[in-house]
């Protein structure tokens, strides 16, 4: 069965590699194994393409000048104003849209647009001295740390459900006024949602803090059906309406609508941050991707578009509550031990004790790839303690891709023992 094939996007020749999970797929591969077999179920990919209505888009949607310069520094104009319309209705942010907020197009991906807010909020007359970011948590570090940042992760709280730990917030923030906090209100990787009542309080503390905020709205339209998702971005509005605090949210649309590699998302914040940001980008680069954004722009038009959404959230809901079920009952899992959640596209479940040698994921996910499963790494955030315990599933996959990847792992041993038993030589093997 092929469901992708991941060397296709991996394989970097004779020159160095420094995509983590390049060594599993070459281990696998190097075992003899055809690579068109693998299941990739780690980062939020699935190579499947975009859903029919923005290929067809980008074949008759495209006018002859996006192919050219645009002198526009915030995107093609015509997908900055469906963006701004689509932001403003999907976030509800009438009351504040005129002449407060602004909507531009982030036009190399939201990682870059990141990197360049943190960047800008360097050249302040008090730049901060460090990054807050929650833990378990997505690369923030990797992209701001290099700035010269440090990086100091909060906590998220196993014993509420997955949400923040406000009083070691409170702490952080009183000890580093000067920061930049990270908000993951549709949390990666665990996917849980941050509620309302903890969301304002992080956002009242950073503005009384005098603390930037960045929101990552990733997943903001990838929660389970009847599920609202937290408003962080109309939060975060309403209490910085009579400040100048700095801040930025960011919502990237290759994850609802399969096209990761675009790099396209959209950036919201005050006309005059996103001045700033604007000439930030075109200290390195004109404007990318026109035709791909033209696409989009006609895309967000077009009914079909939240159709796909809609469809989207249902068939991930499904697969979650499958594989949870089968990592319950085929595998042997407690329900401590699976964080399902209600956002985002994947499934988080700790590392079974036997595997979890060191506090480590590495011999888990090592016999998984061996087993033809790629699982990722349950949390990007490396500075804290505990979070190498944990696995995660992307399940914006076929169901039956899926149910391949437990049963591979079933027959590869990987189930639940809270001793070491008949593990012991298979472990021994890896270590």
């Amino acid at each position: 069965m092929t469901v992708q094939q991941p060397r296709h996007v991996m394989d970097t020749g004779p020159l160095p590699a420094h995509v983590p999970d390049a060594d599993l797929v070459d281990h696998y591969a190097a075992s003899g194994a055809q690579a068109e077999s693998l299941l990739y179920l780690s980062l939020g990919e699935n190579w499947k393409g975009p859903p029919s209505g923005l290929i067809k888009a980008l074949h008759e949607a495209v006018p002859s000048y996006a192919h050219g310069y645009t002198l526009s520094p915030y995107g093609l104009p015509a997908l900055r104003d469906a963006l701004q319309d689509y932001i403003v209705q999907s976030h509800r942010l009438n009351e504040y849209a005129c002449g407060q907020i602004g909507v531009a197009v982030s036009q190399a991906g939201t990682r870059a647009a990141m990197y360049d807010f943190a960047r800008l909020l360097l050249r302040r007359p008090r730049p901060p001295e460090a990054v807050l970011v929650p833990s378990p948590g997505w690369d923030y570090a990797g992209v701001i740390a290099p700035l010269g940042y440090h990086v100091i992760p909060y906590p998220l709280d196993e014993h509420s459900q997955g949400q923040p730990d406000l009083a070691v917030l409170h702490r952080l923030l009183a000890h580093h006024p000067r920061a930049l906090i990270v908000v993951n209100p549709q949390h990666n990787p665990t996917g849980v949602e941050w509620s309302v009542p903890v969301v304002q309080d992080i956002l009242r503390t950073a503005v009384s803090c005098g603390t930037a905020v960045l929101v990552d709205d990733a997943y903001y339209a990838v929660v389970s059906p009847g599920c609202t998702p937290t408003n962080s971005l109309a939060l975060l509005a309403a209490a910085t309406a009579d400040t100048d605090l700095p801040w930025l949210g960011v919502r990237t649309l290759g994850k609802q609508f399969n096209c990761n590699g675009w790099g396209i998302g959209a950036l919201t914040a005050r006309p005059a941050l996103l001045a700033a940001l604007a000439d930030a980008t075109l200290e390195r680069t004109f404007g990318t991707g026109m035709p791909l954004q033209a696409a989009m722009a006609a895309w967000l038009t077009d009914p079909a578009s939240s159709a796909f959404v809609t469809q989207l959230r249902h068939v991930l809901a499904v697969h979650r509550r499958h594989v949870t079920a089968r990592l319950h009952t085929d595998l042997g899992y407690p329900p401590e031990a699976v964080q399902t959640g209600t956002c985002t596209s994947y499934l988080r479940y700790r590392v079974p004790p036997t595997w979890a040698r060191g506090g480590s994921d590495e011999l888990y996910r090592r016999r998984a790839a061996e087993a033809g499963v790629v699982v990722g790494r349950g949390s990007m955030i490396h500075t804290s303690e505990g979070t190498g315990t944990w696995v995660r599933l992307h399940l914006a996959q076929p169901r039956r891709a899926l149910d391949l990847a437990m049963d591979r792992l079933h027959d590869a041993d990987l189930t639940w023992h809270l001793d070491a038993g008949p593990h012991e030589d298979h472990v021994r093997q890896h270590q």
